[in-house]
């Protein structure tokens, strides 16, 4: 079964846990635009993005628990 899951993983292209994540793979995770994305990365207490040259990565666990904080 784990083995399923990660292929599905890597098929749609999602993070993986304790991974840092591109906007695509995030935009990918929740079912949103590149717009949207951008429009959520600059809200006020959303997790820095992590610059290695022109990439920009985000932690995915602080964005899961930014947006959970968001949600209650």
């Amino acid at each position: 079964m784990a083995q399923t899951a990660t292929r599905n993983t890597e098929a749609l292209n999602l993070p993986k846990a304790g991974a840092l994540a591109t906007s695509e793979q995030l935009c990918n995770r929740y079912q949103i635009s590149r717009t949207t994305w951008w429009r959520w990365s600059k809200t006020p207490g959303f997790p820095a993005a992590v610059r290695f040259g022109r990439s920009v990565r985000w932690p995915t666990e602080a964005v899961e628990a930014f947006l959970t904080q968001q949600e209650a």
